[in-house]
């Protein structure tokens, strides 16, 4: 990442990365116009008028270099200027966008609607991602045209097919803790989309707790809104779900796995990387949690990201057990199709919705499904027709070891903090040397600041 304060009319090269409109105009004119034509307006500006042609490229540089450049919270950035900051008018792309009936009045209700009915978990449920749906700016821009549509006008829902795998991988596991109370915290953390998805395929049994730090934003390094687009998706099955659950049902914490995404281009990019938010090991055991569960999407992702080595390092130095499952472990069990009918020409019918799939059974077959507590000896299995597992042994083996990491210190006990990189989570924006007020985001195209004199753009 860059971390220059000069002029941008001495850095041509660094303005012109994607997402930047700067000073480079006036003095690339100069560059690309006829050779002869310049020495003749140069010598005519040296000999006509020198003093004044000095006069103007330092009133220019002067102009140019008074509004320094700030390093802002991302987050806050948007709180105060709206969640598109820098990039108003841009678009979101929703891949899998669904055609089921939406109501967008609903998404206004999104946070209360997943609250966890557990008192005892509230202090532990990150809204942030959800009240994004609804929020509107504190504050506006000195060149603000138009106010900032709020999320909810914005969201489509999706469905893609791996949403609807991993929703069928949380309907299994709810049926495996169905009628086995046990004392486990579930930490999902897939692609934040999936990660919505299993928790509502696991929602009539355990509780959803949402975790995730971030808004989005139509340059966002994390993409948010695919998260948000799921959970509108599934609202009215959370709803649903949370009025039959039972009150005291397992926790599920909810993660967004593309949280820690690297980029190098803060110039094009929008930093809303977060990082997770986890109860502190002292926590546990006042939740009635023993042991974690660790969800990835496969045995390959061990093991947990960086910013979560230090909870679990601690964690275990506590006696939580913590183990990893991987969504690879369910699958649908494989039934020969039967022959095709001669007599018919009917096609085969679309599956329209989720819960009309067939099932997913740990191991993926139905022999193998109550082997998932002969790997993870929480409870007395149900002998009877339980066969060994086929699954990947790694994850109920697994032990968390202290590494360092930018994100965690290489503690033996953990750490209470997080270690955070330089610039994490930062925006960089250009605010008035007179004033201190936020003129723009760095990368902003359209801000008139870029192109008024004492901005950036000189």
């Amino acid at each position: 990442m860059s971390d220059s304060n000069d002029p941008p009319f001495t850095r041509a090269e660094f303005l012109d990365k994607p997402g930047i409109v700067g000073a480079r105009w006036w003095h690339e004119g100069l560059v690309h116009a006829d050779p002869v034509g310049r020495r003749m307006a140069l010598k005519a500006l040296m000999v006509g008028g020198g003093i004044l042609a000095v006069g103007v490229l330092v009133s220019k540089t002067s102009a140019c270099s008074s509004d320094p450049m700030a390093s802002k919270n991302a987050l806050e950035m948007q709180k105060t200027y709206g969640w598109s900051f820098g990039a108003t008018g841009e678009s979101l792309t929703f891949d899998g966008a669904t055609t089921r009936p939406f109501m967008q009045s609903l998404l206004a209700h999104v946070t209360p609607d997943l609250t966890p009915t557990r008192l005892d978990l509230r202090p532990y449920f990150v809204p942030t991602l959800l009240q994004s749906a609804w929020a509107t700016p504190t504050s506006t821009l000195p060149d603000a045209v138009a106010p900032v549509k709020t999320l909810d006008a914005v969201v489509q829902p999706i469905f893609t097919a791996s949403m609807d795998w991993c929703y069928r991988c949380g309907k299994a596991l709810a049926a495996l803790f169905k009628d086995h109370a046990t004392d486990v915290a579930v930490v999902v953390d897939l692609a934040g989309q999936n990660s919505v998805a299993f928790a509502a395929g696991a929602a009539s049994v355990l509780e959803p707790v949402f975790a995730v730090d971030n808004w989005p934003h139509p340059f966002g390094v994390v993409p948010a809104h695919l998260t948000l687009a799921a959970v509108a998706y599934f609202q009215p099955l959370f709803v649903k779900l949370a009025a039959s659950r039972p009150p005291n049902a397992l926790p599920l914490f909810v993660l967004d796995r593309a949280r820690l995404t690297p980029y190098v281009d803060e110039t094009g990019q929008f930093d809303n990387r977060h990082v997770a938010r986890l109860p502190p090991a002292e926590a546990w055991s006042k939740l009635g949690v023993k042991r974690i569960l660790y969800v990835v999407p496969a045995f390959a992702d061990m093991p947990e990201l960086d910013d979560l080595n230090d909870d679990f390092v601690a964690d275990a130095k506590a006696n939580v057990e913590i183990r990893v499952l991987a969504t690879e472990a369910f699958a649908p069990e494989r039934v020969e199709p039967l022959p095709p009918d001669p007599n018919t020409t009917t096609p085969v019918a679309v599956v329209p919705s989720p819960d009309l799939a067939p099932p997913f059974y740990y191991g993926g077959t139905t022999t193998q499904q109550g082997s998932f507590w002969m790997d993870y000896p929480w409870v007395t299995p149900p002998l009877h027709g339980v066969v060994t597992s086929s699954v990947n042994a790694r994850g109920r083996y697994y032990v968390p070891i202290a590494r360092l990491t930018p994100f965690s210190g290489g503690s033996l006990t953990g750490v209470a903090s997080k270690a955070l990189p330089a610039k994490f989570g930062m925006v960089p924006v250009a605010v008035s040397a007179a004033t201190g007020a936020v003129l723009g985001a760095y990368f902003a195209r359209n801000g008139s600041w870029s192109r008024s004199s004492g901005g950036w753009g000189g």
